[in-house]
């Protein structure tokens, strides 16, 4: 009787290695754009926190003294009803006057209050 013995090649002892390589390699990856989508969310959705009534006296009395970042953010406040009564027509007021010295993130807002036509 004869036996034979298989004897692996190099092919056959390579291709399992290579796919789990492969494996490998697709779940560290998927891994790290998960993480990097979570940040971007983050990054791109602003946390919202307590906002203190001294600091929404604070900012109405920049706001009156022409500070454009105080009149933007009291707008969001008014937009949002965060602290202050819900107003849109005084959050579009307020985003107009920091539009108008130039503030770089109001004119979206301004844009997405007009009715389209």
């Amino acid at each position: 009787m004869q036996i034979f013995y298989f004897k692996p090649d190099l092919t056959s002892r390579l291709v399992p290695a290579a796919i789990v390589a492969t494996i490998a390699i697709l779940s560290v990856a998927c891994t790290e754009k998960e993480a990097v989508d979570s940040t971007q969310v983050k990054k791109s959705v602003p946390t919202v926190t307590t906002v203190t009534e001294s600091q929404i006296a604070q900012w109405q009395k920049e706001a009156k003294a022409g500070d454009a970042d105080a009149q933007y953010n009291l707008a969001y406040l008014y937009e949002n009803g965060l602290g202050v009564p819900k107003d849109e027509a005084k959050a579009l007021e307020l985003y107009q006057q920091a539009a108008n010295q130039g503030h770089s993130a109001t004119q979206d807002k301004i844009d997405a209050k007009k009715p389209s036509k």
